[in-house]
């Protein structure tokens, strides 16, 4: 089994990409790989084309969505996986008042989930989502939060991989 993985660099992706090695590829922006840049995703799409499961881990704006829509119609007539890594955000029907600021990435969440759910062909997709994962970036946000606030990276990983 052979992967590609975008956001391998950092947190959640960084660690999946390291339970994968030898057998995964990786696109980050740190590596040169922009998901809300056109070429970019193409080439993304380009270079994983012999993978066959595809971890949609990145987020930025809309670019995961768009991958995942762009990946998908490369791969519609085949037996490849994507997963796409989603949000408990997108469970919630009405941020509250204190999380208004999430608004965006809310949306973005719930659209990669709905398209997700209404994929057709013989490309699997699959959608998995958690709260928040104890990545150094959510630590150093919330520096109140205790064990019981969050999964680590390697549950959220596991999650994925399931």
């Amino acid at each position: 089994m052979k992967y590609a993985i975008t956001g391998h660099t950092r947190g959640i992706g960084k660690r999946a990409f390291e339970r994968l090695t030898p057998n995964v590829i990786g696109f980050s922006k740190s590596t040169g790989y922009d998901i809300t840049n056109f070429a970019d995703r193409r080439r993304i799409i380009d270079e994983s084309s012999n993978c066959d499961i595809f971890i949609n881990n990145a987020t930025e704006g809309f670019g995961q969505t768009l991958l995942f829509l762009e990946l998908l119609e490369a791969w519609k007539d085949t037996d490849k996986t994507i997963i796409n890594v989603g949000s408990r955000i997108a469970e919630v029907l009405i941020l509250p008042e204190t999380q208004q600021h999430l608004l965006k990435y809310q949306a973005e969440k719930l659209i990669l989930k709905e398209m997700s759910k209404r994929t057709r062909g013989t490309c699997k997709v699959k959608y998995r989502w958690f709260a928040y994962v104890g990545t150094e970036s959510i630590l150093k946000k919330y520096p109140h939060f205790t064990e019981q606030d969050y999964i680590t990276e390697d549950q959220a990983v596991d999650i994925i991989l399931s």
